[in-house]
């Protein structure tokens, strides 16, 4: 596109809203018009509707009256002749007023001379006096006439309503027609607007009136379109042709609607109330189209001196170019506008580009030797298929001159070298690689000196930047030596295949009757003469065992395809097992000539398998009780550590102010360390036992490193260090609690080994799918010969005074692999190391809700302590327990309530009378009842609004798990006064 086409788009871009705007105005006030038009033609529908409803109904109720008269339903036909007639000439709009019996016989009529003229049979068969009979009811009939011989003018639009004797039924019908020039005269007197058609037509569509014009006289049909209206459902407008021609907007009543059994319409003439319309679009249109020539012209005229001139002159200078003249320059004298700017740089560009030109034509100069000098035949071809380049090794081997070479239709010049299938296969390969397909294939050749050989040909497309191909290159390589060597192996191959691929294995074969002919290295006992000459049945003791052999032999021999099994021999009353393939044996025609088979022992595999079966059974037998004594171990560790912390903290609050409380500050610190020694203990066994599994979701990084800084800034400003976390929007997939115990320990670990300086955590991503965090720190760093050591068991480094059992490093390995999350760490003695956990990274479109936190770090928030404190109930089998729960509580102002059992917590709530504000209890209870059990039975009592907490030493996920779904809160011993406090003051325990 032109520079001068894009200022005119410009310029139609500017121009476009307000172009839209006219003619969205035009166009609405069209619309509007129309909606109008279409509503008065609604209006005059509806006033010809209740016209013709009134006509409808005075015809109704004639018929009905005379149906209801008394001298009809006595049957006095004489008296209702008389009554027909005087009610005839008061009504002279009414015609043919009849009675009928059922068979169409006339009983009485106003003009009974011209009705007698028409049978009985004929009466009946009129249509309206069916329907009238059939369902019993008033009905609208056709268009009619009162007989053949009627004279014009006399169509009419008959009635008819069933009338029944003294007993309810019906034995015949009252008919009238409706005079229709009355009917067209009566609708002519009301008069319409102008040019405005009025359209009255039966069920069937024949035409009762029609404004102008009057009536049909002959049973005239509306068109087609007409009668697609006629039987809709609903009435509505539309436009079209008129009776007379001239299209209308038509509000139309179907049959169906309205006046039943009568289609009516009202039509409008659509030119005369559009050309107001079209005068006032044709105006704005005209408008709009003015401003839009001024502004191209404008457009034009400034772009014609300011931008093509200028551009013409660039571009002769890239014609220039293109033609090879590559001195040319634009020569601008404007440099101070953009396109004078651009000029500049062009010439600019241009000095480059020439020389850059003659480095080119060095370094292709210098291809060309290489390629010359290559072994291989290289030709360069036109996507066409014509030879563009060829390297002299190419030239050479072809016989022919380079002349007769280059410029020249590829196969055209190989003709002579590649005959025959090879010359099609190489055609089809160079037609194929014009359309992007590779191609490589064998071909049998003649080179130079009529020597044969055999070459590998490549023929490989190669694309310009735009992704069309734009050259073609053919390569081929003489592996004549190779297909020789490729030959003799294949033939040694099949001769040896057998042999070496079961030396040292019992082999044998077989002929198509599954006789042996011929056996190697024999075993259980037999040797090549006892065998040979023989069937499986005729060798073997079992004769189960020989149909097995015998039945996969066969499927060899009718399949021809090899087989591979175990089977089972028994010989001298020991089963033995083999390994058997089979393979069909082929003559020098192909034919089967029976079987090779290879037999391998395999029973002291099978020995090994049922002992290795017996060992792992015994294993997992072991681990079970393993992990059981675990659970306990859990468990009954924890509780005199947890008794331990429960005394201190009531001590504490005891010693405010008293001299000795700074050792019970350092028995707190023995009781952390030996805590984290116990954990790390446990976490160890329960990862080497294969209890612990990993439940990966999807997870905010952000949330998880937010938590550990909140809960780990305070210790580290207690050190005087600063911990950080660099903000991250990242998600990953990943288990989270052991996510955050890998960081808690990378944390932990960095906190220990850290004097002064700062500890940052940071993510970043490790390719398009992957992410690491990182944990750095300024600690001690570790020696480069450890750094593989830190992470086994019970291995430490100097250079921190709070040692632990180095255990921490080693079950972040372990977790790590469970997760399939790559560890890594980086140090420098005396600079600081960088630890870096590597998981998978995932993309959301939306925002979701991140994992739920393990439900011991879910209320880790500030305590809400209130003066005045309710009761709690303490559930625990442990008196120690009990006894340094109660201590602490009661030192926090809570009444306490203990308890060694679910039932004696109701005996007590029982006789106590007060209701809990929150109940603590232990998960593992005596007579194998557990808390969460205790804790339901006194949400039963109480009210299960009183908030739970469960102690337990179990930190297995399925303990969280329980937690979440039976919503209690969870806490891990040894318990931390602190944590108990904060979680009870969250559960709104104050």
């Amino acid at each position: 596109m032109t520079l001068l086409a894009r200022l005119f788009l410009l310029v139609l871009l500017a121009v476009l809203p307000a172009l839209g705007i006219q003619a969205y105005s035009v166009f609405q006030f069209r619309a509007e018009r129309a909606e109008e038009v279409a509503a008065q033609a609604e209006r005059l529908l509806h006033l010809v509707e209740g016209e013709q409803a009134r006509i409808v109904d005075g015809a109704r109720l004639m018929v009905t009256s005379i149906a209801e008269s008394a001298t009809l339903r006595s049957g006095d036909y004489a008296q209702c002749q008389a009554h027909l007639i005087r009610l005839s000439q008061r009504a002279p709009e009414y015609r043919n007023l009849s009675v009928l019996d059922r068979d169409g016989t006339l009983l009485c009529s106003a003009t009974p001379d011209r009705a007698s003229a028409a049978s009985g049979l004929a009466n009946a068969q009129r249509p309206y006096v069916r329907r009238a009979l059939e369902e019993g009811r008033f009905v609208v009939g056709e268009w009619t006439t009162p007989g053949p011989a009627a004279e014009p003018g006399t169509a009419m639009l008959p009635f008819a309503v069933p009338f029944r004797d003294e007993a309810g039924t019906v034995i015949g019908v009252v008919t009238l027609g409706l005079d229709l020039p009355w009917l067209a005269t009566n609708f002519a007197a009301r008069p319409l607007p102008e040019n405005a058609s009025l359209l009255v037509t039966d069920r069937n569509g024949t035409i009762l009136v029609k404004l102008p014009n009057g009536i049909a006289q002959r049973g005239e049909r509306v068109p087609r379109p007409y009668l697609d209206l006629l039987n809709e459902n609903r009435g509505g407008v539309t436009t079209l042709p008129g009776m007379d021609g001239v299209a209308r907007v038509l509000a139309y009543s179907p049959s169906r609607q309205g006046t039943r059994d009568l289609f009516i319409s009202v039509g409008l003439d659509h030119t005369a109330v559009a050309g107001t319309i079209d005068r006032a679009t044709r105006q704005g249109l005209l408008m709009t189209l003015t401003g839009l020539l001024v502004a191209i012209l404008a457009a034009w005229i400034g772009g014609t001196l300011f931008i093509r001139r200028p551009v013409e002159a660039l571009i002769r200078a890239t014609q220039g170019w293109s033609a090879g003249n590559s001195s040319a320059r634009a020569g601008l004298v404007d440099r101070k506008s953009e396109i004078g700017q651009l000029g500049r740089a062009f010439d600019a560009m241009a000095e480059t580009l020439e020389a850059r030109e003659r480095a080119l034509r060095g370094s292709e100069e210098h291809l060309r030797a290489v390629l010359d000098a290559l072994p291989t035949f290289v030709g360069v071809l036109s996507p066409d298929g014509d030879v563009l380049q060829v390297n002299q090794t190419a030239v050479q081997a072809s016989g022919l001159p380079v002349e007769q070479i280059v410029g020249h239709p590829f196969h055209e010049a190989c003709r002579r070298a590649f005959a025959g299938p090879a010359g099609d296969r190489l055609r089809t390969a160079v037609e194929r690689a014009a359309h992007g397909d590779s191609a490589r294939f064998d071909a049998p050749v003649r080179i130079a000196g009529d020597r044969a050989a055999i070459m590998e040909m490549r023929v490989t497309p190669m694309r310009g930047p735009d992704g069309n191909i734009t050259h073609l290159i053919v390569s081929g390589i003489d592996i004549t030596e190779r297909k020789s060597t490729e030959e003799a192996l294949r033939v040694a191959n099949e001769r040896f295949r057998t042999a070496l691929r079961n030396s040292g294995v019992v082999v044998f074969n077989q002929d198509c009757a599954l006789r042996y002919t011929w056996m190697h290295n024999p075993a259980l006992g037999f040797t090549a003469e006892h065998v040979v000459g023989k069937t499986d049945a005729e060798v073997f003791e079992d004769a189960a065992d020989a149909e097995a052999l015998t039945a996969i032999k066969r499927r060899a021999l009718e399949t021809g395809e090899g087989v591979r099994e175990e089977v089972r021999i028994r010989r001298a009353g020991q089963d033995h097992f083999y390994d058997m393939t089979i393979d069909p044996l082929r003559g020098p025609d192909g034919a089967l000539a029976g079987i090779t088979c290879a037999a391998v022992d395999v029973t002291g595999r099978k020995q090994a398998e049922a002992d290795l079966r017996r060992a792992r059974e015994a294993a997992e037998h072991a681990a079970a009780g393993k992990s059981k004594f675990l659970a306990v171990a859990s468990h009954d560790l924890r509780q005199p550590v947890q008794s331990l912390y429960l005394f201190a903290a009531a001590l504490g609050d005891r010693l405010q102010g008293h001299p000795s409380l700074p050792l019970l500050d350092n028995m707190r610190q023995a009781l952390d360390t030996l805590k984290g020694l116990l954990d790390g203990l446990l976490d160890m066994s329960r990862l080497e036992s294969g209890k612990i599994a990993a439940n990966p979701v999807e997870v905010r990084l952000g949330q998880v490193l937010g938590r550990l800084v909140a809960e780990y800034a305070p210790r580290a400003a207690q050190k005087g260090l600063e911990l950080r976390a660099v903000p991250t929007r990242a998600w990953v997939r990943t288990d989270p609690s052991h996510l955050e115990r890998i960081l808690r320990n990378l944390i932990e670990n960095a906190l220990r080994y850290t004097r002064q300086g700062r500890i940052l955590i940071g993510c970043r991503r490790s390719g398009p799918d992957r992410l690491r965090v990182e944990v750095w720190d300024s600690g001690v760093g570790i020696p480069a010969d450890r750094l593989e050591d830190i992470f086994e068991e019970f291995t430490q480094i100097q250079g921190s005074g709070d040692r632990g059992l180095g255990l921490g490093l080693a079950i972040v390995k372990r977790l790590s692999k469970l997760l399939d999350h790559r560890v890594r760490v980086r140090s420098k003695e005396g600079i600081g190391s960088v630890f870096s956990v590597e998981m998978p990274r995932v993309v959301v479109e939306r925002p979701r809700a991140a994992a739920p936190p393990p439900a011991m770090d879910l209320f880790r928030q500030a305590a809400n302590d209130c003066a005045t404190k309710g009761m709690v109930l303490v559930i625990d089998d442990e008196a120690i327990i009990l006894l340094g729960l109660k201590a602490m509580l009661e030192g926090w102002g809570y009444s306490v309530l203990t308890a060694r059992s679910g039932d004696q917590a109701l005996e007590r709530l029982r006789a106590d009378g007060r209701r809990p504000q929150i109940v603590l209890a232990d998960y593992q209870l005596q007579q194998g009842r557990t808390g969460p059990e205790a804790l339901a039975a006194v949400q039963g009592l109480v009210g299960k609004d009183v908030p739970g907490i469960i102690l337990t030493g179990d930190t297995a996920p399925e303990r969280l798990d329980e937690a979440r779904r039976n919503g209690f809160s969870i806490l891990h011993k040894p318990v931390f006064p602190n944590d108990l406090r904060k979680m009870m003051a969250n559960a709104g325990a104050a």
